[in-house]
């Protein structure tokens, strides 16, 4: 595909602060589409209400339902996930305005073109950081993991606005992807932070061991201690309540994961090491903050002063990192880390696939989840391994 639409450079006179693109309802040299435009990404609701049938035909009346039937199903998604397509939303309206076509386009050149748009380098706002400077209005090119988190937003935001997106239309960017990362393989270039490295049972010994005897260290502990067993992501750990966390008298811990991309109930059973038995961890930092409920986890300033109100996502995933620099472990620590450690230390230890996908809250049959568990079925049961060579 040719190259697409360059940014124009700030007129004579007009600085890079003050420039701003051309939005979906007034594309640069073009007729405003006569689309809507400027649709925000739907927002959560915390009930649910029936329409109104005043004065409405069977029929009628059926059809409202349906509208807010999707409607409903549409906002139940988790804020995470919402907030996550709204950002994608934001890119398919500056891709549809830089190319002057309308915003809701769900064909597969209009996808296809968002693929490509992203290789090369998206067009920055003139807000953000370098925009405009040295003449360069383009952000450097996305990595595929990047580009496939946009497409899926903006394939859901379509769809939220009732655009059909024919299924050979998703198809065509799908493989304009595919192809972006198997020439990006055959040039050895790697794009991107790449995926997280995994904590192995040794390094959250590390961790552990390495967390002080303080307020904060004694949390950390807690949180490694739990958010590993259960494979949680930062953000399980951030919303778990304490009444989220059970515990089963000479068993272990029972944990609940109540809201987030996936839920479920888990038994963490207790270890006789001091460094990786969870009910020891939990207990102290429960004794220690002094709480019977709200947030499980909590921020503590640097004076040791402990808050009411729970860590964000964020938060969590610069705790884990510390947590992991205290160790001197050689890799960044994220909350990825121990959800793709957990899956590999278990499929090591002989744990099959279905008991590590219900513990960890993974589909079964994940194509994650297989990923991980590969790693250590590679050697284990590898088809070179049994000739005779």
């Amino acid at each position: 595909m040719a190259a697409l639409g360059a940014p124009a450079a700030p007129r004579a006179g007009e600085s890079s602060e003050t420039r701003e693109l051309p939005t979906a309802t007034e594309p640069a040299g073009r007729e405003a589409p006569a689309e809507p435009t400027g649709v925000a990404a739907p927002q959560r609701r915390t009930e649910a209400a029936l329409p109104q049938f005043a004065d409405l035909t069977p029929r009628e009346r059926l059809e409202r339902l349906d509208e807010a039937a999707t409607q409903y199903v549409e906002t139940q998604r988790p804020a995470n996930t919402l907030k996550a397509y709204a950002q994608d939303w934001k890119i398919w309206q500056d891709y549809t305005a830089d190319l002057g076509i309308p915003l809701l386009s769900g064909t597969a050149g209009a996808l296809t073109g968002f693929v490509v748009w992203l290789e090369q380098g998206r067009v920055l706002r003139p807000s953000e950081p370098g925009a405009g400077q040295a003449g360069v209005w383009r952000a450097a090119p996305a990595a595929p993991s990047t580009i496939e988190r946009r497409l899926t937003g903006a394939i859901a935001g379509l769809r939220d606005h009732r655009v059909h997106v024919d299924p050979e239309a998703s198809r065509a960017a799908w493989q304009a992807l595919k192809g972006y990362r198997r020439r990006l393989a055959q040039a050895g270039t790697e794009i991107g932070r790449g995926k997280a490295t995994m904590v192995t049972l040794a390094d959250l010994r590390a961790m552990s061991r390495a967390c002080p005897e303080t307020l904060a260290g004694r949390r950390d502990r807690a949180m490694l201690l739990i958010g590993f067993p259960i494979a949680a992501r930062c953000s399980d750990l951030a919303n778990l309540l304490v009444t989220d966390v059970k515990q089963i008298d000479g068993r272990g811990l029972e944990v609940t994961v109540r809201h987030g991309k996936s839920t479920g109930e888990m038994a963490i059973p207790r270890r006789d090491n001091v460094d990786t038995d969870p009910v020891r961890a939990w207990r102290a930092w429960r004794e220690a903050a002094g709480i019977s409920e709200g947030a499980a986890f909590r921020r503590i300033d640097r004076h040791g002063n402990l808050s009411e109100y729970g860590l964000t996502t964020t938060g969590t995933n610069q705790i884990l990192t510390r947590a992991g620099e205290r160790a001197n472990l050689p890799y960044a620590v994220t909350g990825h880390s121990l959800r793709s450690g957990f899956a590999t230390e278990a499929r090591r230890a002989g744990a099959d696939d279905v008991a590590i996908a219900d513990q960890g809250r993974w589909v079964r049959g994940s194509r994650a989840l297989y990923e991980y568990i590969r790693r250590v079925d590679r050697w284990d049961d590898n088809a070179a391994g049994a000739l005779d060579l």
